[in-house]
């Protein structure tokens, strides 16, 4: 009998370590995403890396993100727990993400001069010129409006502020609300603010093509992280990946290939 199973045996470990260097040679990419509830509501960071560690290919990711409820960037900045880790720490890519609505204050010339715009304004720069210096990357993760009118302005705040920072905006409002248009069988939004878990899914996968440059495939995932819900007792000083309170209890979230593959296609769809 172990003659007979030697050699089977010996291609099975053959092919496992095989499979395991394959794994190991994928790159990571580090990303630090800094920004508040739109971020970690239904845990976008942790979406993305389930999402990128189930390719065949291409990166996995690891994250940090530094978020609060209604958080802002100038927040962010003075508080300067994402700055200190943009500093210590090597970054392939960094998310910054304003409280929603408040990038509209772009479009017209008097709000721009209002303390809390000129504020954003200023982190944005102060975080891109960090990030740029350290060789990051720089997305900007765009937010939604309650309407078209809204999220017309919103959008070109964000293109104003990629023009003057040298960043990548990355536009997940109009997608997202043409998506729950479509199908409000399975709304985007759980609150008409924060996204629902299909909507979560819509951002990971979108934000992923920006970050790795590639398109992702529908392949079942597991999640092994909490979703989180919009009043998560966050705490802004560290990453969210390192606050225990925030961990998953109960058994993995298994979700199949087919459930989310509509939803993939819209993301690679996205301009």
């Amino acid at each position: 009998m172990r003659i007979r199973y030697a050699l089977p045996l010996c291609c099975l470990l053959l092919c496992c370590m095989s499979s395991f260097a394959a794994t190991a040679a994928r790159p990571a990419q580090r990303v630090l995403l800094i920004g508040n509830s739109l971020i970690y509501t239904q845990n976008v960071p942790g979406l993305m890396r389930a999402l990128a560690a189930a390719q065949s290919e291409g990166p996995t990711f690891e994250t940090a993100s530094f978020v609060a409820p209604g958080g802002t960037l100038a927040e962010r900045w003075k508080d300067g727990a994402a700055a200190k880790t943009l500093r210590e720490h090597q970054w392939d890519v960094v998310v910054l993400q304003e409280r929603g609505g408040l990038l509209a204050c772009m479009t017209s010339s008097e709000q721009r001069q209002q303390p809390e715009c000129r504020a954003s304004q200023r982190a944005h720069k102060q975080f891109a010129d960090l990030a740029k210096s350290r060789g990051a990357r720089v997305l900007l993760f765009g937010t939604w409006g309650p309407d078209a009118a809204w999220q017309q302005n919103l959008d070109r705040g964000l293109a104003a502020i990629a023009r003057n920072t040298g960043a990548e905006a990355v536009e997940l409002g109009e997608m997202l609300r043409a998506q729950d248009k479509r199908h409000p069988s399975a709304p985007m939004f759980s609150d008409g603010v924060h996204a629902s878990l299909e909507g979560a899914v819509l951002i990971a996968a979108r934000l992923y093509r920006s970050i790795s440059g590639r398109a992702p495939a529908a392949i079942d995932l597991e999640f092994d992280f909490a979703l989180l819900p919009p009043n998560a007792a966050i705490k802004p000083e560290s990453p969210i990946e390192q606050q225990p309170q925030l961990a998953r209890s109960g058994k993995p979230i298994h979700v199949p290939a087919n459930s989310i593959a509509g939803l993939i296609a819209v993301a690679n769809a996205a301009p």
